[in-house]
């Protein structure tokens, strides 16, 4: 079932997605939008809103349950179902896999904090001009 999701996304991201903006970001120092220019929407794009992106797809499909693994210190959780005859784990162990979860997504998270501060030194550092664009 999720092999029959994620082909499609594979193949639009392939296809579409990653051709259109290597062209974009290949003239970003062209475009000129109100408040940003298309050099800071690649940047901020790559640096903050992937691993942002990644933190929140995480905490949507596994941090809501980890968060209540580590709250009653049970795993699987009372009434959860599962795949076949699972033995409890409790306490210490129990929580291992979920505080690696909350882990992972900190650390996501701080990825996208510390890229504001990379974005704003790497535009501050650098100098694109204009002279190179055609009219597009």
């Amino acid at each position: 079932m999720h092999l029959a999701c994620t082909i499609p996304v594979i193949l639009i991201a392939k296809l579409w997605f990653l051709p259109w903006f290597n062209e974009y970001a290949d003239n970003a120092h062209c475009y000129d939008y109100d408040y940003f220019t298309g050099t800071q929407v690649v940047l901020y794009s790559i640096f903050i809103g992937i691993p942002i992106s990644f933190a929140l797809l995480i905490f949507a499909i596994e941090g809501t349950r980890s968060l209540r693994v580590i709250r009653l210190g049970q795993n699987p959780l009372p009434g959860e179902k599962v795949f076949r005859p699972t033995k409890y784990s409790y306490g210490f162990r129990a929580r291992v896999k979920p505080v690696a979860v909350l882990l992972l997504i900190a650390g996501m998270t701080g990825v996208g904090v510390k890229g504001i501060f990379t974005v704003d030194k790497v535009l501050i550092d650098s100098d694109y001009s204009h002279n190179q664009c055609v009219e597009l």
